[in-house]
């Protein structure tokens, strides 16, 4: 009985290193320029709520080539970035400037200046300031 405990605990150790791994390689793997983002939630909020009445944000992160662009809801934008184990540090980034009425924009942009935490977990991607998440999205299916 004692055998057959430790095996089957074996295998769960072993199932669950091999899981582990494959997330971290997926992460790796999600950061590519043909994978876009769309926000689903921004501080808490649906982008409905939020105000973003415009077109639904998106980013696009291309890890091999440390860049960053995509659509706050209003403006086009693009920049470099570094990515560190658990977080992305964003370069200065840069804009078109149109004029949208009652977007959220300056907060967006607030929140993609300096260091953020990200987290995978399947296809949902997360942003999170100071231990609260700030920005949440999808992964767009091709």
């Amino acid at each position: 009985m004692k055998n057959l405990f430790l095996a089957v605990l074996s295998v769960f150790i072993m199932t669950s290193c091999k899981t582990m791994q494959k997330n971290t390689q997926s992460a790796s793997e999600l950061f590519t320029e043909d994978n876009q983002w769309e926000m689903t939630l921004f501080q808490g909020q649906t982008i409905e709520e939020a105000g973003f009445n415009q077109k639904t944000p998106h980013i696009t992160i291309n890890k091999a080539e440390s860049k960053i662009g995509g659509n706050s809801g209003c403006n086009s934008f693009g920049g470099n970035i570094t990515i560190k184990e658990d977080a992305i540090e964003f370069g200065p980034l840069m804009s078109t400037k149109m004029y949208c009425d009652g977007v959220p924009e300056v907060e967006f942009f607030q929140i993609l200046t300096g260091e953020v935490v990200y987290s995978i977990k399947g296809k949902t991607l997360l942003f999170t300031k100071e231990g609260k998440t700030v920005m949440e999205f999808q992964l767009k299916e091709n």
